[in-house]
């Protein structure tokens, strides 16, 4: 039997279920991104992001119950808010140049690319998120 969503719902066999055992942390390293934002830095999270972003969605594609994500999506926010913090106090002339952009042009994207690039070299370069395992 193939997972439906609606099975989730009646509690079918083949619905995620919540294990008894549930880690439910508190992570204190959030940020609350419009969609603007989140818009602009999203290139920039994938690419400092990488490997938190790679196990939530692997987990979210075995069809996991979200109660027992937990870890992973703590460890998505936390990436996700040091990469945003970084990038207000490193790359801030690169961001503030890429939501200029989109909002100049919200059907045309593409011509916010160059920017978008900057903005994720920079990142890159300041070694933001789970880089800065990996320059350590």
């Amino acid at each position: 039997m193939v997972f439906n969503g609606a099975e989730a719902f009646k509690g079918g066999a083949s619905a995620p279920s919540l294990e008894r055992e549930v880690s439910v942390t508190s992570n204190n390293n959030r940020v609350l991104l419009d969609s603007q934002e989140l818009n602009a830095a999203s290139g920039a999270f994938n690419l400092c992001c990488g490997e938190a972003y790679a196990r939530f969605s692997e987990l979210k594609r075995l069809k996991v119950h979200p109660g027992n994500m937990t870890k992973e999506r703590d460890a998505v926010e936390s990436c996700s808010a040091d990469v945003y913090n970084g990038i207000k106090s490193s790359c801030v002339e690169q961001f503030d140049a890429v939501m200029s952009c989109l909002s100049d042009n919200p059907t045309e994207w593409a011509k916010c690319a160059s920017m978008r690039r900057e903005l994720e070299v920079c990142s890159v370069k300041n070694n933001l998120g789970e880089l800065k395992k990996l320059s350590s």
